[in-house]
């Protein structure tokens, strides 16, 4: 699992990074087991990070329209 101490922004970075060392031409076929995992472990964090968002967000503005209803 990803670190927990990596924000979601930090996560979206080393994706990025990840991204263009896999396009590199002189990508190492070495770490490419390893760089893929990687991402696919930063995308799963991301992933749950947004639906927690988007899960907050919506208990938010649930209890909002009940209090101006």
């Amino acid at each position: 699992m990803a670190n927990t101490d990596t924000t979601y922004a930090q996560a979206l970075a080393e994706l990025e990074k990840i991204l263009t060392q896999l396009r590199a031409e002189n990508c190492d076929v070495d770490t490419l087991a390893e760089r893929t995992r990687r991402a696919a472990e930063l995308l799963r964090d991301c992933r749950s990070r947004l639906t927690r968002t988007e899960d907050e967000l919506s208990q938010i503005l649930a209890e909002l329209e009940q209090a101006t209803s």
